[in-house]
């Protein structure tokens, strides 16, 4: 399969100006001007003038099998489709368990992980959940090492009510597990942290770090935009040569915690560095808790909202297209150690996105394939497929004589 796509404006993620692309299979293959496809090639050709193209995204958080169970069986949430993630622009998604770790499981998160995978993405997973013994393997240095997709530990859930309240001691034997794990099974081997509002904040890490020789970049905590104070906390993470990770889409959220602004205070401060990713926390529950630990409020996180407050970053506070494009692309590639991921080099997985002049998502390509043309997706999961089909025969009624 050859797809020619010429004259689009490059961010790969750095700015390229405008150039040709030429895509062979499920790979970059060549980038210039004036490509041309050989004569003995059947493909498509785009003509992007006037729009950017841009790495795919990567989703680093997202629940694909479903979360939620806060207020009930009722309250699970559904699993993600792919033509969600494919309409937001995701080609790569890490997909992870939360609070319900009884009946979600990392077996179900597994083989979901490799249904997107045959659907067209590219999917990985973290081992564990709010509760950090929540491994498919007797051991998360097993899981790494035998398992592909897995390439960390996650979310585990400190300072927050609905943790499994681990003890330092946990913590401090998860990140080396992590850590020998990553080095066997030559893995990012990263803890990816879940903080709740709880008043420890990010401290049990920052003992850790403090007290043994385990890296600060072993740990990624997440949520960190939640509460000013954790925000604070964060920022001198960040200072110490730690990784830090906002969640999109937090609407509830006082403004100058949402993704936008504190994009833009980071970079004021010139913090906006390599170290700062985005995600979603996609198909997970957002529930609602008074002062009290009552549950007031139950919603549904979306992965559309990864690509629309960095493109509110860009368009209403000026950060740069590239750089705010790295906390999506780049950033966690090289974090997550995402080989072919995130930026568009000749050599590198066909993940890319097309872009109108105003940042609208247009066209997307997974592996190379085309996901999204004009909008609209092209490719659709599986049961996506048959429950359209479903739906126009349903809605279609029998005539019937008499």
């Amino acid at each position: 399969m050859w797809t020619l796509i010429k004259n689009a404006k490059l961010f790969a993620p750095e700015p390229l100006q405008e150039r040709d692309l030429l895509l062979v299979g499920n790979r970059i293959a060549a980038l210039g001007d004036d490509l041309s496809l050989p004569s003995y090639a059947k493909g498509e050709v785009y003509d992007l003038h006037g729009h950017y193209l841009v790495p795919g995204f990567i989703d680093a958080h997202v629940h694909i099998c479903g979360g939620g169970g806060e207020a009930g069986p009722s309250s699970r949430t559904p699993e993600v489709q792919l033509s969600q993630l494919t309409r937001a622009g995701i080609t790569t998604v890490v997909g992870c368990l939360g609070t319900d770790s009884i009946s979600r499981s990392m077996e179900e998160l597994l083989v979901k992980a490799n249904a997107l995978e045959e659907e067209g993405l590219t999917c990985f997973v973290y081992s564990g959940g709010y509760q950090a013994d929540r491994m498919i393997f007797d051991t998360l240095r097993k899981d790494l090492v035998l398992i592909d997709k897995v390439i960390g530990a996650g979310e585990i859930a400190i300072s927050d009510h609905r943790s499994a309240q681990p003890q330092k001691s946990e913590l401090e034997h998860l990140a080396a597990e992590a850590r020998v794990g990553g080095m066997l099974g030559d893995k990012a081997g990263v803890v990816h942290i879940h903080l709740g509002e709880g008043k420890r904040g990010l401290s049990p890490i920052l003992k850790i770090i403090e007290e043994t020789e385990i890296p600060i970049s072993q740990f990624m905590p997440t949520h960190i935009n939640r509460k000013e104070t954790l925000l604070e906390q964060g920022v001198e993470f960040l200072k110490a040569g730690g990784t830090i990770d906002l969640t999109a889409g937090c609407d509830d959220f006082e403004p100058h915690l949402q993704v936008p602004f504190v994009l833009k205070a980071l970079y004021e401060q010139g913090l906006l560095n390599d170290r700062v990713t985005v995600t979603s926390d996609g198909n997970g529950s957002l529930p609602q808790f008074n002062e009290a630990g009552i549950l007031v409020g139950m919603g549904i996180g979306s992965v559309h909202v990864l690509w629309r407050d960095i493109r509110e970053a860009v368009l209403r506070y000026g950060i740069p297209l590239d750089t705010a494009l790295r906390t999506i692309t780049s950033n966690p590639a090289r974090i997550l150690q995402l080989k072919n991921k995130g930026m568009i080099r000749e050599g590198f997985d066909g993940d890319l996105v097309a872009l109108s002049d105003d940042l609208m998502i247009e066209q997307v390509w997974a592996k190379g394939r085309v996901m999204i043309r004009n909008r609209k997706p092209v490719v659709l999961g599986v049961y996506e497929t048959s429950l359209a089909s479903h739906l126009q025969t349903v809605e279609t009624p029998r005539l019937v004589k008499g």
